[in-house]
């Protein structure tokens, strides 16, 4: 009777994982450059989607407290909130008190992204701004819209701006509107 085999247990000679290692290498080479870009995009959405969510935050919060709300837009220094207007008239026009706030409605835009105002959109505060009122409408000098770009690629670039029942913000990208949540109101 024949003695059974032995199996030979043998692993990848190291030509063979080399060659792995080179093919590997091409596909990161070709998918490097695409990977890149997907995640620009995906940073200009996300921090789109934050602004629109503080706004809509803002006109929740107006609704629920009673007291009108602000969404200020510092330009120079990339910063953005939500502030509380107990009295309209008296606000100072800087939010940040010529100071960073640090607090819980209070961010700064990410680094390779800026706002940029709409050129029809005509300012007369130092902080572009959108308020609501406590009945959920917009303040009528309220911004109109602005745009998210990201400041090494200017062909990338979203838009905020106000939805025609004056309501809300809807981001659009080329005329078109972004989907961004499923909610009516």
């Amino acid at each position: 009777m024949p003695l059974p085999r032995k199996r030979s247990l043998r692993g990848f000679t190291l030509v063979e994982l080399i060659m792995v290692m080179v093919v590997l290498a091409g596909v990161m080479a070709i998918a490097a450059p695409s990977l890149n870009k997907f995640f620009r995009n995906s940073a200009l959405n996300d921090e789109a989607r934050r602004i629109v969510g503080l706004i809509e935050m803002a006109r929740h919060e107006a609704i629920s407290t009673g007291y009108p709300m602000q969404v200020w837009f510092d330009l120079e220094n990339q910063w953005f909130g939500m502030r509380e207007l107990s009295g309209m008239g008296n606000q100072p026009d800087n939010p940040t008190g010529g100071k960073v706030q640090r607090g819980k409605y209070v961010y700064q835009l990410n680094t390779h992204l800026e706002i940029e105002l709409d050129t029809s959109t005509m300012v007369s505060q130092a902080f572009p701004s959108i308020v609501y009122f406590p009945d959920g409408q917009l303040e009528t000098s309220s911004l109109s819209g602005f745009y998210l770009k990201n400041k090494k690629q200017e062909n990338q670039r979203l838009q905020i701006v106000r939805s025609p029942s004056w309501l809300r913000y809807e981001i659009r990208k080329n005329d078109e509107m972004l989907l961004i949540q499923n909610e009516t109101l």
